[in-house]
């Protein structure tokens, strides 16, 4: 009965310290995987505008410096996405279906008209 009670006592006592050099507080696998983690957003490779008759869906975006816009006249009359301020670009005339591009390249602020229509005016914020 003696021996049966130790050999039972040495497999606890085995176990007891596997699991303990196992187990652990976690905190130092955790703080080394969080450090070497890294979080990052998917860049924005493209913003859509709606040119709708009268309006420009969104009227204002946000882009980061690099991003293209894009313009789709879904509307039924032909109109412009021309810069006021803030950068040089002109679509010309823009039909209905049509699309026009324009990669921001810098931060800042930019203004646009549609030529045609007084009342259509949009925003970019480039970051």
């Amino acid at each position: 009965m003696l021996k049966r009670t130790l050999i039972i006592s040495l497999v606890l006592a085995a176990l007891g310290t596997g699991l303990a050099a196992c187990g652990g507080s976690g905190t130092d696998s955790q703080t080394t995987t969080a450090a070497k983690a890294t979080i990052t957003a998917p860049p924005i490779a493209a913003a859509n505008v709606s040119v709708q008759d009268n309006t420009f869906k969104p009227g204002t975006i946000r882009v980061k410096a690099g991003d293209t816009i894009e313009w789709t006249n879904d509307g039924a009359v032909a109109h412009t996405v021309t810069a006021t301020d803030g950068a040089n670009f002109d679509s010309g005339t823009l039909e209905p279906g049509k699309t026009f591009s324009f990669a921001a390249d810098k931060p800042g602020t930019i203004h646009y008209v549609c030529n045609f229509h007084a009342g259509m005016q949009g925003t970019i914020e480039v970051r």
